[in-house]
Parts: C-alpha cells; structure tokens; sequence
C-alpha cells in the first residue's frame, strides 16, 4: 500500500506544474469518531478527538486536487453488558488525497481516499475484575483505508472550512476470530492558505 501512495502522490504533485492556482497551508480541527463493529454483547459510541497537519493544493478552473498530511486521533466508547466500559484511543498519521469540484466561488464538494497508518492505540477500561490501561495497537492493523465525503469552502483571503466524513472500507481488526471492524470518522476543519497564486 505504501508504494502504491507514494505513486498516487507522485502523479498529484507533478499536476501542480500545470495547475492554474497553486496554495500551501495548515489546518486542524475536531473528530467524532466511532467504530463499527456487530458486535451484540456491546455497543460503541462515538467520542470526540482532533487532527492537525498540512496541505497542498493545485486548482484546475473548476476543478482540484489537495492532498494532506494529518496527525489524527480517533476514539471510542465501548459499553459491554458482561465485561464493563472502556474508552479506545488510536493515534494515525493520514493522508487524505481529495478531488474538489468547484460549482460557485470558493464553495466546493469533496471526494477521495484517505490513508491511515497507525502510530498508537490505547484502552482504559473499568470491568468487575477491576480497572486500568493496556495498550492494543497489536490488535488491529497498522494501517486504515477510508473514502471522504464533504463540502468546503476556500475565502480568497486565505481561510479555509472543511466538513466530512470518513467512511472505513478496510477491516483493520487484527483478531482471527473477531468480528469485522471499521472507522467511522464525522470531522470539522479550519485552515489557512499561506500560498496563493
């Protein structure tokens, strides 16, 4: 996977010779996450967490291409009617590589890939044999594949505002005998465009 992402950039950043606005920024924002899993002893709620990182854009009249690099946290709550709660905490560096289609101004849809690598995973829990912290990165794998959907709107200014969603397609449980997991991540972002031609 990681080849065929390096290729995928590969063939974005050459495109930026052509493009016609080209733009460089930051952006950050929160995360409601939440896992899906069937799982009938249990139910996970969503928890919120954060992302942050950078982005390049090239626009094309109507039409561009943003890829990012984000630190992006995802958590969730698990409520088990035999074993307790417990919170899971995972830490990926992603990258999303979004096609943006603009129908009137700065106002514009979004669609694409994002790619999840998985850097840590953590659980608290508290059951009847007792409470405490373990860490489960072993237990789902080391990387995610997820498609954004969403709006945004880019001011000429600079500023930035992004709303998606992140719909898991990868089973990332790690477990031979487990039930098939994936992500679910509603997210908000503000940015700034410190490059723009």
């Amino acid at each position: 996977m990681k080849k065929a992402i390096i290729g995928l950039l590969l063939v974005v950043s050459s495109g930026y010779t052509f493009a016609q606005e080209t733009g460089f920024g930051i952006k950050g924002g929160l995360n409601l996450s939440t896992l899906n899993v069937k799982d009938p002893g249990a139910s996970y709620d969503s928890r919120t967490g954060f992302h942050a990182g950078i982005f390049l854009r090239g626009k094309f009249d109507k039409v561009g291409i943003q890829p990012e690099l984000l630190f992006f946290t995802q958590n969730g709550d698990i409520r088990s009617t035999v074993f307790g709660t417990a919170q899971e905490s995972f830490t990926y560096l992603s990258i999303p590589v979004m096609l943006k289609f603009y129908p009137i101004g700065g106002l514009n849809l979004q669609l694409g890939p994002q790619f999840g690598f998985l850097l840590d995973g953590e659980r608290k829990y508290d059951t009847f044999l007792g409470s405490g912290t373990e860490d489960i990165k072993e237990h789902y794998k080391s990387s995610d594949i997820s498609m954004s959907l969403g709006a945004g709107y880019d001011a000429g200014f600079g500023l930035n505002l992004d709303v998606r969603y992140n719909l898991g397609v990868k089973d990332i449980n790690n477990a031979s005998n487990g039930e098939p997991v994936k992500s679910r991540v509603f997210l908000v972002s503000l940015g700034w465009n410190f490059i723009r031609n």
